[in-house]
């Protein structure tokens, strides 16, 4: 009926000019027909097509992915070369300002903490020439010193382990004192530099270094600023609140100092 129609429809549009009332109702009424079948028609196209070209598709998709974890890996290894020719500029400057120290590049491999232990563990040891009691450092300070190695790994005991110990320095006044270790200030990554006389006077952001006594770590080497000054509990001696010159569990290499020459 609606072929019928529309036959007749075009047959008298072409010899009138003009649509009647039942040539608009034919048209009305074939019009969603023929929406519904280009619908339809475009729809199983598009699903054939897509089922077609599936394969293709997915090793494209494939590729891209591929070619996306290749450039990742290139961005992380500029990154790790950018860090590491950085980590040499440092070291360069460090040999230039410490001329008698012998240094050993290392990889930090791992890391312990909690309340009272804080260490690091290093990719060398015995192997590489080092040995217990050396210092270990960044280009900003001091992260801490060996205290247990193997042939081919060490351990650190950084300066916020509870054990940790070494002869401080205040560089403007030369105030000697201990970096002393506290739980409370450990717990907020600060340091303590204990035994200062009652008369000590100090100003925040005075530097602190390592001050070399007895020989077993070199001196001159940054340990932390001074944040505030404090009288201890029986009022016979003061320490020094510091904080940090190296955050020591953000360090991922590090420089050993292998021998110096010691200043008595």
């Amino acid at each position: 009926m609606a072929v019928l129609l529309l036959g007749m429809m075009v047959l008298d549009t072409a010899a009138h000019g003009h649509l009647t009332f039942f040539e608009n109702l034919a048209g009305s009424l074939i019009t969603p027909v023929q929406n519904f079948c280009s619908t339809a028609i475009r729809y199983g196209g598009n699903l054939v097509r897509a089922y077609t070209e599936y394969d293709a598709l997915l090793e494209e998709n494939n590729k891209l992915k591929n070619e996306l974890a290749s450039i990742s890996q290139l961005l992380r290894d500029a990154e790790a070369y950018a860090n590491e020719n950085q980590n040499l500029k440092a070291m360069l400057g460090i040999a230039e300002e410490h001329k008698d120290f012998d240094f050993a590049p290392c990889l930090v491999v791992g890391s312990d903490q909690n309340g009272y232990s804080h260490t690091l563990t290093l990719n060398k040891g015995s192997a590489d020439g080092l040995a217990e009691k050396d210092l270990v450092m960044t280009a900003d300070g001091v992260v801490g010193y060996i205290n247990e190695l193997g042939l081919s790994w060490s351990k650190v005991t950084t300066i916020l382990d509870s054990s940790c110990e070494m002869g401080a320095i205040v560089t403007r006044t030369q105030d000697v004192g201990v970096l002393d270790w506290d739980y409370s200030l450990s717990e907020q990554n600060l340091l303590r530099m204990a035994y200062l006389n009652t008369d000590v006077v100090l100003q925040s952001g005075d530097a602190v270094e390592t001050s070399g006594v007895g020989g077993i770590f070199p001196k001159g080497i940054l340990l932390g600023r001074v944040k505030e000054l404090k009288t201890e509990s029986h009022g016979i001696s003061q320490y020094a609140v510091l904080e940090p010159a190296v955050q020591v569990d953000q360090v991922s290499t590090v420089f050993v100092i292998t021998n110096f020459e010691s200043e008595r």
